[in-house]
């Protein structure tokens, strides 16, 4: 076998196993559709939306913040995030959007509501990744790993973000 022959094979060796690699990283990290539902009615005055991905650890912020969110008689919807594109950030009141990371990057969906909003003051951003220091460039996130025992102090901190939003807009 030649010295060329040897090489194009290494080279078809080496694009397969990359192939491969990428193939079981997204199986293996890739994250479901979330489950959308609603809770209380929407005439209620306040309004609030969760955009976010299926995974235990944002399934537990979720029920975190909806938990919360009872006791202000809210309107919320809870999305995927690939139904980002549709949503008129006008019609809300807060907007929580908890994405993951894949191959270093922002979800897509996430990332295209995000440089299209027109104010970001009522949008709360949760960005995970395997290390849990990735965000967004220029966007106040908060950014975390999917530690599930990390869920009460994440959803205490949005907690704490959403109702200083929706404190400034009740006044």
């Amino acid at each position: 076998m030649g010295k060329w022959m040897k090489a194009l094979i290494g080279i078809v060796v080496l694009a397969m196993a990359i192939l491969g690699f990428v193939s079981w990283y997204r199986i293996h990290y890739s994250m479901s559709p979330a489950r959308a539902f609603e809770v209380n009615s929407p005439a209620a005055e306040t309004k609030v939306l969760i955009a976010t991905q299926g995974s235990a650890f944002k399934d537990a912020i979720v029920a975190g913040i909806v938990t919360h969110l009872k006791q202000r008689s809210a309107y919320i919807k809870i999305i995927d995030v690939s139904a980002l594109p549709v949503i008129a950030e006008t019609e809300w009141n807060a907007i929580v959007v908890i994405h993951t990371w894949e191959m270093r990057q922002p979800q897509a969906d996430a990332k295209m509501f995000i440089e299209r909003a027109r104010t970001l003051r009522k949008v709360i951003v949760v960005s995970t990744s395997g290390a849990g220091t990735f965000k967004m460039d220029g966007v106040d996130a908060i950014s975390s790993a999917s530690v599930m025992t990390d869920v009460p102090a994440r959803v205490a901190e949005i907690d704490m973000r959403l109702d200083t939003i929706l404190d400034a807009h009740d006044r």
